[in-house]
């Protein structure tokens, strides 16, 4: 198609196919009263999720998987996270855990950065797991579980016995103060550790029993969070549905419906 056909505002609102196969492209142009008719060769589809891309695949043959919001933050019911917003991870395992997904789906557990934010948790981790989730995500109108693994390189066995060798070895310090570097975490993130379980962070670590350091043991493991919803800015990236990829050639990207006509980005079934 000419360049020129594309300039001054004009829009293609359609495409049919002739007797001889090839595409009759409709160009408009809506501030004024102009139709026009080009014939082409082949069609690109790069709408992104404009209900028009589908439109015209649909007419083309094509089924559609309905569009859902996809790539977003979690926003999180406990409100005392956002004490910690801004803190980061560098390397946390997270499972997402949904009411309509009763077997373990291995694409559910995400492991890399993760940051609080002042409404949630974000981050690729979070990200992975609303694009792997995102249609039952939406049927379950946002609400799921997420439970976090703070320090997957370490066994849980061996993150209790740091804390009781900590507790022998500073029993003397403030438990605020003096925490087990091996676990890689910030200080505000172990204030908040410490007040999920009671604790005093001025106490000395030699007044701590070893039932709390075992119950903080597990929460670093299997900190469990409820997901409430997405960002409450509607910061979703993408969607997720459109074409599916068995109806397109993916070494090609051409439709298996209908010969010449080529699909790209938004408007097929994937995201990020």
């Amino acid at each position: 198609m000419r360049r020129e056909d594309w300039e001054a505002g004009k829009s293609v609102s359609g495409a049919s196919v002739d007797a001889n196969g090839k595409f009759v492209v409709k160009v408009e142009k809506r501030t004024i009263d102009f139709v026009d008719y080009i014939s082409a060769n082949y069609v690109l589809v790069a709408t992104g999720s404009s209900q028009q891309g589908y439109s015209f695949a649909a007419q083309h043959g094509h089924s559609i998987i309905p569009p859902v919001p996809s790539l977003f933050t979690f926003k999180i019911a406990d409100k005392r996270l956002a004490d910690l917003s801004g803190v980061s991870f560098t390397r946390v395992t997270a499972k997402l855990m949904l009411d309509g997904i009763q077997k373990s789906a291995p694409e559910l557990t995400q492991t890399g950065p993760m940051l609080v934010t002042h409404w949630g948790l974000s981050g690729p981790v979070v990200l992975r797991l609303s694009a792997w989730g995102a249609r039952e995500l939406y049927q379950d109108k946002y609400q799921a579980k997420l439970v976090v693994d703070f320090i997957p390189d370490i066994h849980i066995e061996d993150v209790k016995r740091i804390l009781f060798q900590h507790k022998d070895q500073h029993a003397k310090n403030k438990v605020n103060n003096a925490f087990p570097k091996e676990f890689g975490l910030v200080k505000r993130f172990w204030g908040f550790l410490l007040e999920q379980e009671s604790l005093d962070g001025d106490m000395h670590w030699a007044t701590v029993p070893k039932s709390h350091l075992n119950a903080m043991a597990l929460r670093l493991k299997q900190w469990m969070f409820e997901v409430v919803g997405k960002g409450q800015f509607k910061d979703e990236f993408v969607t997720a549905g459109g074409v599916p990829l068995s109806e397109i050639s993916l070494s090609t990207m051409e439709s298996k419906k209908q010969p010449n006509l080529f699909f790209a980005g938004e408007v097929l079934n994937v995201d990020g």
